[in-house]
């Protein structure tokens, strides 16, 4: 082929790539399960490998707070591998230098020294942690809660639901019978749901189905139903040791048969009475209990908003995960109802992990705040509630979306962690910021990739060694703050 044809033909080569470069749209263009892409004029001149953020400088720096005040830690737990190595020689002010700090304003700070306070003179404190699917499983939580207890004392899991959605092997191990369902208030809501009334956790659990307010209830199935909680051995000693047991209930519309079982003894028999809107029934346990059956039978069940395996001293803390969530689920439930319980549970802080689920399908800013509004309205609730009760915002991780064969950062992201942080710190609340914690903008592929992984390949969830790892991160910027409170009062 002659050079002048060979010159026309590159040509044209280059006219007809450059017309499909044109034409092609930016996210590419569906052929069944495929996307097809063409790079843009500017990628193909650029260097357009993207910068991930070096986060070996924090993983490195994670330490034991508690180390550094000499306290003696029982950390009695199959997981023999530590989170970090605490460093003898290195000091404390450079350690502490290392903790990403709780943001908290002059009402946030008051709020929290409150709780600390209460934390510092009480028997008993309650901590209840909210989250979405980052927190499921216990994890995180179970983290937080073991050296709390170590520390605070305490033990037991806290608040479970009545049927486990998820699994919880780290903190328990729950088994059902067939017969149980659970109805959430948030995505999908059951239609067969006359009310409101869903009780703190977000949902409640029922082994009949729900019976309408307007018709005639008929007596025609006698329902047997039995749950079984266990201890998991994976999981701290601490969460292995029930001591006192409490469920929360109400809206049978007749009358239900109950049996706690423990160690092969009946310990309480009782009848739960019908058409009551909210209920408590609790047993202390004997010592060494690490097992227990409950078992119903009745022509209708109740709805159950929770049950309690918790030592009625030193510190509970609750793992409320809900998958999905956007963290507005408290103005949707009944206001009186739900006053019953927190006033039953006397909650000292709300721990609120939310904002990762509105992340992928956030669009524009506009969006960002709306979700502001709401999302303040739901603290301005739990206020309402429970006015002595602190909260602190954990803000999402960072997320990674994968634009063509990278992964990068969800372009709106850091305006949705900066939007919850400006309504944390204008309400009184603290604001963790985990997103910057863990290395901020394209730091989640640095922690997929990381050997061993402390996150999944999904680029949005921890490992359960990440979720440690962050876990102990929070726990270090909390008590810090302890800290600096007990040397205010001394």
């Amino acid at each position: 082929m002659k050079p002048v044809k060979i010159l026309l033909f590159t040509f044209g080569v280059f006219l007809l790539l450059a017309g499909t470069m044109w034409i092609t749209p930016g996210g590419g263009v569906k052929l069944g399960v495929f996307t097809f892409h063409m790079p843009t004029f500017k990628e193909m001149l650029a260097d357009n490998e993207v910068e991930y953020a070096d986060v070996s400088e924090i993983l490195e720096q994670q330490f034991d707070i508690d180390s550094l005040v000499d306290i003696d830690l029982d950390m009695d737990t199959v997981f023999s591998d530590s989170v970090a190595e605490f460093i003898p020689s290195a000091s404390y002010d450079s350690l502490v230098a290392s903790i990403y700090k709780i943001e908290l304003a002059d009402t946030g700070k008051i709020n929290l020294y409150r709780f600390f306070k209460t934390l510092h003179d009480s028997t008993l404190v309650r901590i209840m942690h909210y989250g979405d699917s980052q927190i499921e499983g216990d994890r995180i939580t179970s983290f937080i809660r073991n050296k709390f207890q170590v520390k605070f004392g305490g033990s037991g899991p806290g608040l479970r639901p009545a049927l486990q959605p998820y699994d919880y092997i780290f903190s328990a191990v729950q088994e059902n019978s067939d017969n149980w369902k659970r109805y959430p208030i948030y995505g999908k809501v059951d239609s067969t749901v006359e009310h409101d009334r869903y009780g703190v956790m977000g949902a409640f659990s029922r082994f009949a189905p729900p019976a309408s307010d307007t018709l005639p209830f008929r007596d025609s199935i006698l329902y047997d139903a039995e749950l079984n909680i266990s201890k998991s051995d994976i999981s701290y000693k601490l969460t292995r040791e029930y001591r006192h047991f409490r469920m929360f209930y109400g809206n049978a519309k007749r009358p239900v048969e109950m049996q706690l079982i423990v160690k092969a003894d009946t310990l309480l028999t009782d009848t739960l009475p019908a058409a009551l809107e909210y209920g408590v029934i609790e047993c202390q346990l004997p010592d060494s209990v690490s097992h227990i059956s409950v078992r119903f039978s009745g022509y209708d069940s109740p709805d159950i908003y929770g049950i309690e395996l918790a030592e009625q001293r030193g510190v509970i803390m609750d793992n409320i995960a809900l998958r999905g969530s956007s963290g507005t689920i408290f103005t949707k439930s009944d206001y009186l109802h739900s006053l019953k319980m927190y006033s039953d549970l006397k909650p000292g802080l709300f721990l609120l992990q939310f904002g990762g689920n509105v992340v992928p399908y956030i669009k524009n800013e506009k969006a960002i705040k709306n979700y502001g509004r709401w999302f303040k309205s739901q603290i301005l609730r739990l206020q309402n509630l429970c006015p002595d009760a602190a909260i602190i915002i954990i803000g999402p991780s960072d997320m990674s979306t994968k634009e063509k064969d990278k992964y990068v950062t969800y372009e709106y992201l850091p305006v949705v962690v900066e939007t919850l942080k400006e309504v944390a710190l204008s309400t009184g609340c603290g604001f963790w910021d985990m997103y910057e914690a863990m290395g901020g903008y394209n730091s989640m592929p640095s922690w997929v990739n990381a050997d061993p992984e402390l996150a999944r390949p999904d680029y949005v969830h921890f490992s359960a060694r990440g979720a440690r790892l962050v876990a102990n991160m929070f726990y270090n910027a909390l008590i810090f703050e302890y800290n600096n409170f007990l040397m205010e009062i001394n």
